[in-house]
């Protein structure tokens, strides 16, 4: 008989849930058993409705805390498979998800990041993809990589002795990946475990979501020295992270490099469309790259973290 697989996937008033969630039950042939936990992480009571209607096997859960890690961490409370499964509710899950990563697990891996694509096919699809992928090109199955919620599998016993950090909003996965590492686990890419992402095509959103990451690997560095980073702009990152705390106003620096890169991602958006593939993805991989220094600069220890909503001056639903 084939494993018993938990997958949770927090959700916030998304109607991409339905898909979601069809993509899963359409692969549990692949496991011995599965356990869909879905955890509403405070959704507007239309939205609820549709949550009632999610079909028979998915158990849905409640979180009232606002943050996907807090919804995660809820999700392992109920969760029992021997390895926890992650995604989001704008993705779709290829088949084979679950087969590519016990493969893994039964390999030794502790941790399986898989690959996620686009299900988009607009110019700006394209360009948000293109970033995503950036890092992913130059690795090989069984590579230790950065840990991404949106397609992630985690050995149950990993939790035993770690959870993600919901204290904060963004790159608790990240964080949860790299203290794994330290306490000895074994993270391994894996390129045959896909999805398929919904990108938002507001650049300007993804780029003030850029800052927040920003500032949250910087508080990672600053909270976390012992870690050990793989992607290679981060490597170098992190060995100059004591020097920013000192400069001379960094602060004004970080506000009026995230005010250049919304304002240039805002107009990126309109000429797109216009600009040779090339220099579209050259113009949003600089813009990605100052947003995510900027967020660097903006950190100060014990002030509150940023929001995309807040950056950008307009609420976002999912924020």
């Amino acid at each position: 008989m084939g494993a018993r697989v938990t997958v949770i996937v927090p959700v916030k008033d998304d109607d991409r849930l339905a898909a979601c969630v069809a993509s899963l039950l359409a692969c549990r042939d692949e496991v011995g058993a599965l356990q869909v936990l879905v955890v509403d992480n405070g959704s507007a009571p239309a939205f609820r409705a549709q949550l009632a209607a999610l079909p028979e096997g998915v158990t849905v859960l409640e979180e009232a805390r606002p943050g996907a890690y807090a919804a995660r961490n809820r999700g392992l409370e109920a969760a029992t498979g021997g390895v926890v499964f992650f995604t989001d509710a704008d993705c779709v899950v290829h088949r084979g998800w679950f087969a590519a990563a016990l493969d893994q697990v039964a390999d030794g891996a502790d941790l399986v990041q898989g690959w996620s694509g686009s299900l988009g096919r607009s110019r700006i699809d394209r360009l948000l993809q293109r970033r995503y992928e950036a890092h992913l090109r130059r690795l090989r199955t069984g590579d230790a990589t950065e840990c991404d919620t949106r397609n992630l599998a985690v050995r149950r016993a990993v939790f035993d002795n770690l959870r993600f950090n919901d204290r904060y909003r963004r790159v608790g996965d990240t964080e949860f990946g790299l203290l794994a590492e330290v306490l000895g686990y074994r993270v391994a890419y894996c390129p045959a475990m896909r999805v398929e992402h919904a990108h938002e095509r507001d650049l300007p959103l993804f780029l003030a979501k850029q800052v927040c990451h920003g500032w949250g690997a910087q508080r990672l560095m600053r909270a976390h020295p012992e870690i050990s980073w793989h992607g290679g702009h981060l490597k170098l990152v992190a060995k100059v992270s004591a020097h920013p705390r000192r400069l001379p106003g960094r602060r004004a620096l970080g506000s009026a490099g995230v005010r250049v890169a919304l304002a240039s991602g805002a107009a990126l958006q309109r000429h797109a469309t216009r600009l040779p593939p090339v220099a579209a993805a050259a113009a949003l991989g600089l813009l990605d790259k100052l947003a995510a220094l900027s967020g660097h600069l903006l950190f100060e220890a014990g002030a509150e973290e940023p929001s995309p909503s807040g950056l950008l001056g307009r609420r976002h639903p999912r924020d």
